[in-house]
């Protein structure tokens, strides 16, 4: 009996070992999550409220100030520079220091049009190092140095001038800033 009991751990480990082998064979290789790069945006560029005769325009810095011409300020309170935050996720690959080269740039707005009112953004502005105006369709280069984290991001404020026209009527005037982030160099 013992020698049948011997003979049946045996083959119970042989069949185990087997089986970790199949299973090893058809798993699916474990992969790194890969690398991405994700623009947020907690704050939009925020003109406040106003009425506008005919024609005006009010500009909003980086730094929050504001310039208005021809337009009657009715509440100053929601205004702002508009936010982002560039995060570059290295998925799960090493944690070794990286120094990034991310280039940002911003599309051209739509103009918005309702009734007899009008209106587009120019004029952008960036609080980042050696870039005040900018142009839609201008290449921006920022650095995320000494990346040591999983997450590392970078933020900016971002102002720019509305420019309305009206003829008749009014509304919520509401123009998205498009923008795209690439990472250009890890090292």
């Amino acid at each position: 009996m013992v020698r049948i009991t011997r003979h049946i751990k045996a083959l119970k480990l042989l069949a185990a070992g087997a089986c970790a082998m199949m299973a090893a064979m058809w798993a699916t290789p474990s992969q790194a999550d890969p690398e991405k790069i994700t623009i947020l945006t907690p704050a939009a560029l925020r003109f406040g409220t106003f009425a506008v005769p005919t024609t005006g325009f009010r500009e909003v810095t980086a730094s929050g100030t504001i310039t208005s011409s021809g337009i009657v300020s009715l509440d100053d309170s929601g205004v702002g520079p508009a936010r982002f935050v560039i995060e570059y996720d290295r998925g799960n690959n090493s944690r070794r220091r990286l120094d990034l080269t991310i280039e940002v740039v911003l599309s051209s707005p739509a103009v918005f049009t309702q009734g007899g009112l009008s209106a587009r953004l120019s004029r952008y502005q960036t609080d980042l190092p050696g870039y005040g105006l900018v142009q839609a369709g201008q290449v921006i280069r920022m650095e995320i140095p000494n990346c040591t984290t999983r997450v590392c991001s970078r933020s900016f404020s971002l102002g720019g001038r509305l420019d309305v026209d009206r003829s008749f009527g009014g509304g919520l005037v509401e123009i998205p800033v498009p923008i795209d982030a690439a990472v250009v160099s890890v090292n």
